[in-house]
């Protein structure tokens, strides 16, 4: 991270609801993009949020694939980067000001606000375990608040029943869950929720084709593993290229966003690891 950086304590800020022992971080220099973004994509206000989505995925193309921005702190704030990306922040990221442009308040708080709703359980920053790793619990709270919707078993997805076990079966290879007994419980108590939930629905890689022609721009498609204890292993944004669904997403093979070649299926197929897909739409 730059080495200028910008704190905002949110305890003074009482229109965002996040915890006043957090702070909002980011960069002169992620403001100048914020700005470069509302000029460029604030007229696109009436249009499906899909199409928002879209074009605001196509306004990071060619940014760099940095994986960990959000572990810069020691204590968990909410981190604003639009330099540096990896496939979930950039999701997020896209999510989030797509939603800036449709609500009509084109400010930075608003933003934060958004983006603390996407990112964190309830909306609130309150330590390293408030945050949404899992992608099956972040789709599961951001369909409690409304912001997507799971169609997975609406295009030909079936429930597969999948132990998720993966953090804190790994907790050495996370910074702030090493050597921390406290965090690591919390984790496991997150794992044993997402397993009574049972909503873990993935469209097998073999149907994808078919599921296809119900896939739309803007939607956010979750790449399931085989992986023992985790659930999808990467995420990006649908999009049509003539008549072939591919996707948009950072890659930490290209080491930037990119629009992948070849289809997304085709994709899936080259991916051992991957068993299929999840679809969720970003509701307007």
């Amino acid at each position: 991270m730059n080495k200028v950086k910008y704190i905002l304590i949110i305890g003074l800020i009482v229109s965002i609801s996040i915890s006043a022992k957090a702070g909002i971080i980011y960069t002169p220099a992620d403001s100048v993009i914020f700005n470069k973004y509302i000029s460029q994509l604030s007229p696109e206000r009436e249009k499906p949020i899909g199409e928002i989505i879209v074009k605001t995925a196509k306004f990071f193309i060619g940014k760099p694939y940095v994986a960990h921005t959000l572990e810069i702190e020691e204590n968990e704030n909410l981190i604003i980067n639009f330099r540096e990306l990896d496939c979930t922040t950039f999701v997020e990221t896209c999510i989030a000001l797509s939603k800036v442009v449709k609500s009509g308040d084109h400010t930075l708080m608003n933003y934060a606000h958004i983006l603390t709703q996407i990112r964190y359980r309830r909306g609130v920053v309150d330590g390293y375990t408030s945050r949404l790793h899992y992608i099956s619990d972040w789709k599961y709270e951001n369909e409690q608040n409304g912001i997507l919707t799971d169609i997975t078993l609406d295009i030909g997805g079936e429930t597969i029943i999948k132990p998720i076990t993966f953090m804190s079966s790994h907790s050495n290879a996370y910074k702030n869950l090493k050597n921390n007994d406290i965090d690591i419980e919390k984790i496991k108590e997150i794992e044993r929720i997402i397993d009574k939930r049972n909503n873990y629905a993935v469209i097998p890689e073999q149907a994808i084709y078919s599921a296809e022609k119900q896939i739309n721009d803007g939607d956010i498609i979750a790449f399931a593993t085989s992986i023992n204890g985790l659930d999808y292993s990467h995420i990006g944004i649908a999009y049509h290229e003539g008549k072939v669904l591919k996707f948009i997403h950072a890659s930490s093979t290209a080491r930037k966003v990119v629009i992948q070649d070849g289809s997304l299926h085709q994709y899936c197929k080259a991916n051992k690891s991957q068993v299929g897909i999840s679809v969720f739409r970003v509701q307007n």
